[in-house]
């Protein structure tokens, strides 16, 4: 193993989750217009409404702060592994000698983003923000919120020459490990 890593910061909102703060936020507005016109004997539905819209916009959050912090990313002499997961563990291996040049994104606080290769930025948002399950493009790998995503690289593009001279000379095995 050359390298292991999980992301530095863990964003709790991405763009899909905008969308659903504000549908929720509109429906517990909704509901809470609605709570105050009716009758004292209604008002308990209402409110149970509201409890159940809040407590899903809660659920959402909770869920995608314990994907991100079950991330790992690990870099090994002949695979990068990417485990994933909050219920279901998802793990994406891909060989060295098939990664292109890792290039690097910075991001806030010093981290940075890195993908292989020129992609297109939408398959770089999807596979970001969990479109993992669309089946007709294969999605890049991206890893996001690296610290010292410059270093980092340097282990890539090393491991990457190291594993291309390793099959160019015909050495043997396909360790994941």
């Amino acid at each position: 193993m050359l390298w292991t890593g999980k992301p530095v910061h863990r964003p709790l909102l991405n763009r899909r989750d905008h969308h659903a703060v504000l549908i929720g936020a509109v429906v517990l507005a909704v509901v809470g217009y609605f709570a105050a016109d009716q009758a004292a004997a209604e008002r308990p539905h209402a409110l149970l409404a509201m409890i159940g819209c809040g407590g899903l916009l809660l659920f959402h959050f909770g869920l995608r702060a314990v994907q991100l912090r079950r991330l790992t990313y690990v870099l090994t002499d002949r695979r990068l592994v990417v485990d994933a997961g909050a219920v279901w563990r998802r793990t994406r291996t891909q060989p060295l000698t098939e990664l292109d040049v890792p290039v690097v994104v910075p991001e806030r606080g010093g981290a940075g983003t890195i993908t292989f290769g020129p992609v297109d930025p939408r398959l770089v948002a999807a596979a970001r923000y969990g479109a993992h399950r669309i089946k007709a493009v294969p999605l890049p790998i991206v890893l996001t919120g690296i610290a010292e995503p410059e270093r980092v690289r340097a282990l890539f593009v090393e491991a990457i020459g190291e594993a291309r001279r390793k099959q160019a000379a015909g050495e043997p095995g396909d360790s994941l490990f």
